[in-house]
């Protein structure tokens, strides 16, 4: 029979395995910029591309989890100030309020640029209007245009309706400031939730005029036609700055090189921002998307990326 004394060694060893299991435990569940959970949102008019864009960086970190929603710009930036959410995807800067929340809240908000996209016009097959100035544009949205018949390319006479998303997303805001310079809008202006809706309206209305994101023209019904846009301040300065003496109005489609080349009117910043990400799934999401694979992924899907060198390939006729 074994004395007392030689089992009260035990004790303190079994207290040093259970301290090191617990720390164990501790070190295998610590967050890393590859390891744990976090939401995010985009703003709804990106989310196609940039849904791409985590899902991927959750292949190349399984241990990575994104909850990947899609929202408003504006819900998607109160929901960061608000500490709801770690990180979003806007397509455009905060604005003033919003910049002061952060500074009189002394947040902790971090802003990486990671793209660039551009708003796409699109009418209906039936339509056969080609191009328009965002002089036109503008004339439209505040209703000095009204019908279909003021325009020498279209063939339709009916009255103009225009769709694109509701106040504060992302393409409405764009377009209300860039486009009708933050006048009121007519009332032939029908707000959509979604971006599926606003292509579902324009499929469906030979009349209408619609604005999206370039994210969603993949999903676009076929009876849906991007048309060219043209800006007299844009005039061809850009595009021949050796040629004073061109004055005629040159029109371009939302593709790639026009937006690289910043000859759409159109083109937009597609920003990640980040609150309190510290050393976090957060922050392993901006390297990626920022990162030369992610940056692979945003021009693969008809975005420009913004931290990568830009290739332009000239191809002749034969």
């Amino acid at each position: 029979m074994k004395n007392a004394g030689s089992v009260k060694p035990i004790f303190p060893a079994l207290v040093c395995i259970l301290a090191l299991f617990a720390f164990s435990c501790k070190e295998e569940h610590r967050e890393t910029p590859t390891q744990g959970n976090l939401t995010a949102i985009s703003s709804e008019d990106l989310f196609p591309v940039t849904d791409i864009v985590v899902k991927d960086f959750m292949r190349v970190y399984p241990q990575a989890v994104v909850t990947h929603m899609s929202s408003s710009t504006r819900d998607a930036i109160v929901q960061l100030l608000n500490d709801s959410v770690r990180l979003i995807v806007s397509p455009r800067e905060f604005n003033e309020e919003e910049q002061s929340v952060v500074a009189n809240n002394e947040l902790d908000v971090v802003e990486t640029k990671i793209a660039y996209d551009a708003v796409a016009v699109i009418v209906n097959e039936k339509n056969a209007l080609t191009r328009i100035t965002v002089d036109e544009l503008k004339k439209i949205l505040t209703g000095g245009i009204q019908r279909w018949s003021q325009f020498k390319g279209s063939k339709l006479s009916s009255a103009v309706i225009v769709a694109m998303g509701e106040p504060n997303s992302g393409v409405h805001e764009y377009i209300k400031n860039r486009v009708a310079h933050n006048e009121p809008l007519a009332p032939i202006v029908f707000p959509c939730s979604t971006t599926s809706e606003v292509l579902s309206f324009v499929k469906d209305r030979p009349n209408a005029i619609g604005f999206v994101g370039i994210a969603w023209l993949a999903n676009a019904p076929a009876n849906v036609r991007v048309i060219e846009i043209g800006d007299p301040d844009f005039k061809s300065d850009a595009k021949h700055p050796s040629d004073s003496t061109r004055t005629e109005l040159e029109y371009f489609a939302p593709h790639q090189a026009h937006i690289y080349r910043k000859f759409y009117p159109l083109s937009r910043t597609v920003y990640i921002y980040t609150h309190n990400a510290g050393r976090s799934v957060a922050l392993g999401l901006t390297s990626f998307a920022a990162g030369s694979e992610g940056q692979k992924i945003i021009v693969k899907n008809g975005f420009v990326p913004a931290t990568m060198p830009v290739r332009l390939v000239q191809l002749n006729n034969q």
